[in-house]
């Protein structure tokens, strides 16, 4: 005989229906719908110019922290940032505590604890140093100075990997550095070369210089990295967020794609990154070029901005390739988990379409029915058990969609 067991089914027919509903154009079960939107929690440094910054208010505002602002909107998520320390929101964010930060430099030790999205920006460190200090040209020089450095920051993690120092001073962020350094105490502050020269400037600091010249003109990180220690910088997530790390990259990559990214970077770098030098060598060229026939220069004119054009979007591209790729392998890595869960569940589990159709079902439903899910798949109940059973069932979804909410009913079944 047959086993037969009394079971409490609850209906996952009435949930994939509200789902499927608003494809029939059916506007009066739309309006019962509301879309549910996380809100993610995020927090920003408290002076990092001009990436993350704290306006007179106490909110946050900066490149980066706009930058996640578009992010998040373009993908239907809403956001809202604290501010503290790095030292702090880092922590946070590997506890859990808080879902993302937008200025995140890549390294093998933090994606240990953190996964990344694709970079957007790449920075480059530098020393900076009182003026008429000459002892100080290079990290060898280091070795027996105190050196300060943001407690938690890149530059601490570089310092320390390196050994550069036996003296490192730590401090909660760069403007404490910088003013302690400027009033005479300790001896080099290791920094982003770009935060480092804002800092300057917002502080009215006069007496620090930094040890090399200033001459990066572009930070996009397409372009070929300059010397000293390269950062990339990313939007983290905490260790395996698979699934909002997928909808980062995505909208990450139609932020750069449709122009707003260009339109924050020209906003943030334009007025502070200086024109690179003029060549001379370089402008004797094109005088000579210009002495030479019109359509002649025209067209060689004409050839170098196609060529230019071609590889500027062929990089783009092959960028938006790589993060869309990346995105639908987080996508298949999550449905298979999904899968995985509904077939180790003890409950039967199934969907079905308004009509009563089956559209999947789990291997629990399969030993109701004594069939595999590809023989379920497009069939109805009238299909596996008799008319009467199968009115009962189709009674019970009809309940269902009519309810627009879950329903638990009991009933006894037969398995096959």
């Amino acid at each position: 005989m047959p086993l037969s067991r009394r079971i409490i089914f609850i209906c996952f027919t009435s949930l994939l229906v509200l789902l499927l509903i608003p494809l029939s154009g059916s506007a009066t079960d739309q309006k019962n719908i509301k879309p549910v939107i996380r809100i993610l929690k995020s927090a920003s440094e408290l002076d990092y110019p001009p990436f993350c910054l704290v306006k007179k208010d106490g909110s946050a505002y900066g490149f980066s922290v706009e930058l996640l602002k578009a992010v998040t909107q373009i993908v239907g998520l809403e956001i809202a940032f604290d501010i503290a320390p790095w030292n702090e929101i880092k922590q946070k964010l590997i506890d859990g505590q808080i879902d993302v930060l937008p200025f995140v430099s890549y390294s093998k030790e933090r994606d240990d604890i953190f996964d990344f999205t694709a970079p957007y920006l790449r920075m480059h460190g530098t020393i900076f140093v009182r003026k008429g200090e000459t002892s100080i040209r290079t990290e060898a020089d280091l070795k027996e100075k105190e050196v300060l450095v943001m407690r938690g920051d890149t530059a601490h993690e570089y310092a320390v990997k390196r050994n550069i120092s036996n003296h490192l001073i730590l401090t909660d962020s760069f403007e404490q550095a910088m003013r302690q350094l400027s009033s005479g105490k300790h001896d080099a502050v290791i920094i982003q070369q770009l935060a480092g020269i804002q800092l300057i400037k917002q502080l009215n600091i006069s007496n620090i210089v930094d040890v090399d010249s200033f001459r990066d003109t572009n930070l996009k990180i397409k372009d070929k990295p300059l010397q000293g220690f390269e950062q990339k910088f990313c939007i983290a997530v905490k260790e395996g967020d698979k699934e909002l790390l997928a909808r980062l990259n995505e909208g990450l990559a139609t932020v750069i794609a449709n122009g707003i990214y260009d339109n924050l970077y020209d906003k943030w770098f334009s007025p502070i990154l200086p024109q690179p030098p003029v060549n001379m060598v370089m402008m004797a060229k094109y005088i000579l070029l210009i002495l030479f026939p019109v359509l002649f220069v025209f067209g060689i004119i004409g050839i170098w901005l196609l060529k230019r054009e071609v590889a500027l979007k062929t990089k783009k591209l092959i960028f938006q390739i790589d993060i869309t790729e990346k995105a639908r392998n987080d996508l298949k890595e999550s449905e298979t988990h999904l899968r995985t869960l509904l077939d180790t569940l003890p409950d039967l589990v199934w969907f079905k379409d308004p009509e009563g159709i089956y559209l999947s079902c789990n291997s629990r439903f399969e030993d109701f029915f004594g069939a595999k899910e590809k023989d379920i798949i497009g069939k109805t109940d009238y299909d596996f058990v008799d008319k009467e059973l199968a009115d009962f069932f189709r009674k019970k979804d009809k309940e269902a969609i009519s309810k627009g909410q879950p329903s638990t009913n009991e009933e006894n079944i037969t398995f096959s």
